[in-house]
């Protein structure tokens, strides 16, 4: 029976005069298939986003005109005195020169903007168009042009919109908005479906590129990688038996029966993740056979790796689980510890794959010549 502290002891001894060529190869292993995926990311401009939460106020009712006729604002006067003071519904009529009129309503909770519903109750309602972002706050009557406030309340600017632009002055009279809103809406439903298609479109690729390269290029490197800790510890080994993967013979092998791995691996956690665990730990030997004799059918294989592997999948788990001393001061180091410590860890899986392929031959599972290292 075996123990960690024999299989550490064994690795030490193997690392004393190889350390430095297992850490060339875990090296390029962890660049190669240890590197992450970038995110795609997209942003457009001029689209139309309105903010959530609503409170509702006492009705108000405010109306500018742009051609300085007073008699509106007196008008205005005389009907917010008939309004209820526990009404609970907002109006903004922002009437242009010409009579058109942009209104921004709220009423039982709902939001009108020139009559069209937007939904969600909101005690503000945000929105961009062309860049600029516009806010009218319900609460104290504002409306804000990128950090350019207008009190509406006390007529401080001015505000128009006239066929289909809107306009905002600050008190000063200066133009610090001019837009569309109409033109805002459709920005947003184009700019919106572009961006879903294009994303969709870029991911798609990114993830069939990816799984090509998973099955295709870097699964072989894993099993060139087992097949250099295999030799390692007879004491043949050479850096260029990283590529054993792709040698002749080897190369569908791999490609098989890790793919096959793989794929039992996430079928089983499509049940639970602790099945998934388990199984993971069912198939540990499957790389290191590949790799040791890719003559062997794949459904050998994964028998051999089965029935070797019961009794062991708990201690194998431990095994691993006994390096995480080491892998919290690797974290110390931002990482950089862990290329270090990899040979440590892949010499000791390694010794404890030769002790289970004793095992196995021992307890009748394989034949020697079935679990021999291929030339």
């Amino acid at each position: 029976m075996w123990t960690r502290k024999e299989l550490k002891q064994n690795a030490k001894k193997i690392l004393s005069k190889n350390y430095w060529k297992a850490f060339l190869v875990t090296l390029v292993l962890i660049t190669i298939t240890g590197a992450g995926s970038g995110a795609f990311s997209g942003a457009s401009n001029g689209v139309t986003s309105f903010s959530n939460s609503y409170n509702r106020s006492n009705r108000t009712d405010t109306r500018i005109s742009l051609n300085g006729d007073s008699k509106d604002k007196d008008q205005d006067k005389d009907k917010d005195k008939n309004k209820e003071k526990d009404s609970k519904d907002v109006d903004l009529n922002i009437i242009a020169g010409d009579n058109r009129k942009f209104s921004i309503k709220f009423d039982n909770g709902k939001v009108f903007v020139n009559d069209k519903e937007i939904n969600g109750e909101q005690s503000e309602i945000k929105f961009n168009l062309n860049g600029k972002t516009f806010v009218y706050n319900s609460k104290d009557g504002t409306i804000e042009f990128d950090g350019n406030k207008v009190n509406i309340g006390d007529a401080s600017g001015s505000i128009s919109y006239d066929n289909g632009k809107l306009v905002i002055k600050d008190e000063d009279n200066k133009t610090v908005f001019s837009g569309d809103i109409n033109e805002g809406a459709k920005v947003l439903g184009v700019a919106f479906g572009v961006f879903a298609v294009v994303f969709a479109v870029i991911m798609f690729f990114i993830c069939v590129i990816g799984t090509l390269l998973e099955i295709f290029v870097m699964n072989p490197v894993r099993v060139g990688g087992y097949n250099f800790f295999n030799r390692q510890r007879e004491g043949t080994s050479k850096f260029t038996n990283i590529f054993g993967g792709f040698a002749r013979g080897h190369y569908k092998a791999s490609i098989r029966n890790m793919f096959l791995k793989d794929l039992y691996e996430f079928l089983w956690s499509m049940l639970f993740i602790i099945p998934g665990i388990i199984k993971s730990y069912s198939y540990w030997m499957v790389p290191y056979i590949t790799a040791a004799n890719p003559n062997l059918s794949a459904s050998r294989v994964f028998e051999i790796s089965k029935k070797t592997m019961n009794g062991n999948k708990w201690r194998t788990f431990v095994l691993q689980l006994s390096f995480i001393g080491w892998d919290l001061l690797a974290c110390l180091t931002f990482g950089i510890g862990a290329y270090f410590l990899a040979p440590y860890k892949e010499t000791t899986y390694a010794e404890l794959y030769g002790t289970l392929r004793q095992k196995a031959i021992t307890d009748g599972i394989a034949t020697e010549e079935e679990l021999a290292i291929a030339a």
